[in-house]
């Protein structure tokens, strides 16, 4: 073989082995940790029939993962959860600022940051024993158990606490139930299984909390429980098949299912779609958050290509 055609030959065959080798790398490469999100922030109006939402920015737009927005009594800004490659930490977001503040390092991950009414303390799911601690925002690195006097060591996924009652009610995380217990004292009543991966959620202007339940017909509905009286009253069925809501102020509940926003109000005749995310620029939407004064809404998901 002339030399020139040997030269060729393995220039080629490195070329090849080398092409293989990345390809082996990149398939051997782990997958990140965390989904890849972003948080738009949108001005809301509650009037709108339709296109109720405005002026939005994606306020994260970085690479990783940024979910669970919630806003603090004060609409001010929000808290979210944020990862660094390995795992997640609380962040907050200035809205008039436009600042990112980290609240929170610890070697573990938390979720779910939901702050006190007065903003004092900031409740989480905290992977340090899968269960729901607060902290102090004074001192932040020395996290409390929030369950510690209830006795409670099941594994949390969701929850929401009712800071003037004490109640906490959760999901626990390989239970697929829902339970209520306290935050001050010994307490555990089951109110349901088949509950659906949610976030629970106290409903404005009460002390009732609801949350998602599939139902023997296979129909997933949004539930209220009263914790005084043990009652429990359905609401309404989801939208679809995306079991993330909220409620806003005046009374509704907002969710997202197909790239759509939806809203429902009791009384009305169902789910109304009122804005369109793609006409935003947003894929993949799922999760949302509304502010304390019904103007804003925080939407999680992508940009659209």
């Amino acid at each position: 073989m002339p030399l020139s055609h040997s030269i060729h030959a393995l220039c080629a065959s490195l070329l090849l082995s080398g092409a293989a080798h990345a390809q082996e790398a990149a398939e051997d490469a782990p997958s990140p940790a965390f989904p890849e999100t972003e948080i738009f922030l949108f001005d809301y109006d509650a009037e709108a029939d339709a296109n109720a939402l405005s002026d939005g920015a994606n306020v994260t737009s970085r690479a990783g993962y940024d979910n669970q927005p919630f806003f603090t009594k004060d609409s001010a800004t929000f808290l979210y959860s944020r990862d660094d490659g390995t795992q997640t930490d609380i962040w907050e977001y200035d809205i008039a600022r436009g600042t990112h503040t980290q609240i929170t390092r610890t070697p573990e991950s938390e979720f779910s940051p939901t702050p006190s009414p007065d903003n004092r303390t900031i409740s989480m799911v905290f992977e340090r024993n899968n269960s729901i601690w607060h902290l102090d925002r004074s001192t932040p690195d020395a996290p409390q158990w929030s369950l510690e006097a209830a006795g409670v060591t099941e594994p949390v996924g969701y929850f929401a606490r009712n800071h003037a009652t004490g109640d906490i009610l959760f999901w626990s995380r390989y239970g697929f139930s829902v339970a209520l217990t306290h935050a001050d004292k010994p307490a555990y009543h089951f109110i349901s299984g088949h509950a659906v991966p949610a976030t629970p959620m106290v409903i404005p202007g009460t002390d009732m909390i609801s949350f998602v339940h599939r139902q023997t017909n296979e129909e997933v509905w949004i539930k209220a429980f009263d914790p005084e009286t043990r009652a429990i009253r359905p609401l309404t069925p989801i939208v679809g098949a995306n079991a993330n809501y909220t409620w806003s102020l005046d009374g509704a509940i907002l969710q997202i299912e197909d790239g759509k926003l939806h809203r429902w109000r009791e009384g009305g005749d169902g789910w109304d779609e009122i804005a369109d995310l793609a006409q935003h620029g947003i894929a993949s939407a799922a999760r949302i958050a509304v502010s304390p004064d019904g103007r804003r809404i925080a939407i999680v998901g992508l940009p659209a290509e």
